[in-house]
């Protein structure tokens, strides 16, 4: 992985970090902000998102990745949890070739997509679960920036296939975190 997709990835785990430490036991059950998700449902689809990019880096079967979804990853400490299968991705993803095609469900794409995919995924999903806890979405303006230049396209590539809502207007005067938000359809 290149060294500012890694500092990216690094920054995007960060602020997933910083509002799953805020999540309190009572907020599990509330809506979050993504669809219909409880916040607990949310947290277990990211933390199962790592179990599954993990698997299609290395080039398991569709039946084996997809089986992961009913699962539960929160495990008795979700943090914990998160970071334990975000580190197996990273080592993955720092020493496999990402060039490789992998199978993810939208299609077979290059690994290198799938991390900027995590990226998002880490990212946009902080701020549903920020919304769902009611605390603000601690996204530094650098990372919003990468987003909004450098992934915007995949952005739109992504909603095109159903990934996310169509984008929401913007202009020069939102900073990049809003950008961010209405590029995604948040």
């Amino acid at each position: 992985m290149d060294t500012e997709t890694a500092e990216q990835l690094d920054r995007a785990e960060a602020c997933w970090e910083t509002t799953l430490r805020k999540v309190r036991e009572s907020d599990l059950k509330r809506t979050s902000g993504a669809g219909d998700w409880t916040n607990a449902e949310l947290i277990n689809h990211l933390i199962g998102g790592g179990v599954r990019y993990t698997k299609l880096l290395e080039q398991a079967s569709t039946a084996e990745v997809e089986a992961t979804r009913g699962a539960d990853h929160l495990g008795d400490d979700m943090l914990e949890s998160f970071w334990t299968h975000e580190r197996e991705f990273r080592s993955l993803a720092d020493s496999c070739d990402l060039t490789a095609l992998v199978a993810h469900r939208i299609g077979n794409i290059p690994g290198e997509q799938l991390v900027q995919m995590r990226i998002l995924e880490l990212t946009l999903h902080a701020a549903d679960l920020s919304r769902g806890i009611g605390s603000n979405w601690p996204i530094d303006e650098e990372l919003a920036k990468f987003i909004v230049d450098e992934l915007g396209d995949l952005i739109i590539t992504l909603g095109a296939k159903g990934g996310y809502e169509p984008p929401r207007p913007s202009d020069d005067g939102n900073s990049y975190a809003q950008r961010v938000l209405l590029l995604s359809g948040r």
